[in-house]
């Protein structure tokens, strides 16, 4: 049996280990490579084994850890013991849940760098697309960093000008990993709301507003920047906020507290 490299062949070994379920020691008939390999032994079935180091952990679980970056020690521990056969204690769980979270974060900033070839490679393949960056610099000197991105693709302007009603919807959703985030405008301020408001008027040829309706979910700061920006817009609510409303409204009006009509009135308005 031939191996590509020595690494390759001290992952089978390991493999092999944790199938027969026995601690096995690599011994060097040669000064540079191990040529022949004896399957004859008479070492008993182990759980403990030295060969399941942090790093065969790490990658045993990458898929798992960063599909579940929450997941307990007690959960790694009891899945290592249960598919790799082995016991390991919770230290070496730990550093092999932070070599599995170090490793993604690396590939995260890998990926943030190439966000600009992302960008040029949608316009060079679609000159319908709309793509804008904004990052942020602490001196004119400073690398960049990445601050917001907008993406309008072509298809999806000439859809919605053709086939849809003058209707948007606007929410955010929180971005989960290691770059805690909002999708759609990131920060919840009048600065990030208004900037991609620009943008996607300027995609959808809005101009005013008028005759449009957006509905939204009663952010303070979009409510301000769509009169800022679309001051002919009529602006709705989800209608899930809307009846979290009118169960306060109902709660008033059956109480027995004075004035109560009064006060659902204005909350409804």
């Amino acid at each position: 049996m031939l191996f590509k490299d020595g690494e390759q062949f001290k992952s089978t070994i390991r493999k092999y280990s944790m199938c027969c379920k026995r601690e096995l020691k690599i011994i060097r008939n040669e000064p540079n490579r191990v040529k022949i390999f004896h399957d004859e032994h008479n070492y008993c079935v182990r759980f403990r084994n030295k060969m399941v180091n942090v790093k065969v952990i790490a990658e045993h679980f990458e898929a798992t850890i960063g599909d579940h970056p929450k997941m307990k020690l007690r959960e790694i521990q009891r899945r290592v013991s249960s598919e790799m056969h082995v016991n390991v204690n919770m230290t070496r769980c730990r550093r092999a849940k932070k070599t599995v979270k170090d490793k993604l974060v690396r590939n995260f900033v890998q990926e943030f760098d190439m966000l600009w070839d992302y960008a040029d490679e949608l316009i060079l393949k679609n000159p319908g697309n709309t793509i804008k960056m904004a990052v942020n610099r602490v001196r004119l000197e400073s690398p960049p960093h990445f601050k917001r991105l907008y993406v309008c693709f072509g298809a999806l302007k000439r859809g919605r000008k053709e086939g849809c009603r003058p209707i948007l919807g606007l929410d955010g959703c929180f971005l989960k990993g290691p770059f805690k985030g909002l999708l759609l405008a990131v920060g919840e301020c009048i600065d990030s709301w208004a900037w991609f408001l620009s943008l996607l008027i300027a995609s959808l040829g809005m101009e005013d507003g008028f005759r449009y309706t957006i509905i939204s979910d009663q952010q303070k700061d979009l409510e301000i920047a769509i009169n800022d920006i679309l001051p002919k817009v009529e602006d709705r609510n989800y209608a899930r906020h809307v009846l979290s409303n009118w169960f306060g409204v109902a709660k008033d009006l059956f109480s027995k507290i004075s004035k109560a009509w009064t006060k659902a009135f204005q909350r409804l308005h």
